[in-house]
């Protein structure tokens, strides 16, 4: 069972990611039940042991995020969800028991260190018209859906 607390830390930090979660549907906000999901495949994940190099499988949430397209912030592309991202939501949930040892020490979080994976502010209104257009597209087609 997933405490409240989990799923909480979850909703909070991703509320604003846009997924498509399949090849047929259409690109929507994470609803109740995908935060609930996340968080009990990510906490199965974190209970795995790490292989003999130290690697997660992280199985069960790579299973339910394996069709996934995720627009997770402004002014980066849509893509799948990858292993640094799996190790952000244990970092969510290892900062939500930080009465659990078990979790805080199962998972190493390590800043995003690649310049392309970090999140970048546009510096000028002409940095903003220059990034590609395949940068909003699930951002334009959840809009014209909910408009």
């Amino acid at each position: 069972m997933v405490k409240n607390e989990v799923v909480s830390a979850i909703k909070n930090s991703l509320r604003s990611w846009v997924c498509r979660k399949g090849v047929s549907s259409h690109p929507a906000l994470l609803t109740d039940s995908d935060f609930h999901a996340l968080a009990v495949a990510t906490t199965e994940g974190m209970a795995e042991t790490p292989s003999s190099e130290g690697v997660r499988e992280w199985g069960s949430l790579k299973e339910l995020t394996k069709n996934w397209i995720v627009h997770q912030r402004p002014h980066v592309e849509p893509g799948p969800l990858g292993t640094s991202d799996f190790e952000h939501l244990a970092a969510l949930i290892a900062a939500a028991l930080p009465d659990e040892q078990s979790f805080s020490s199962a998972v190493k979080h390590e800043p995003l260190q690649d310049s392309s994976e970090a999140c970048t502010v546009p510096q000028s209104e002409e940095d903003c018209r220059v990034h590609d257009s395949m940068q909003l597209v699930f951002a334009r087609e959840h809009l014209d859906r909910c408009l």
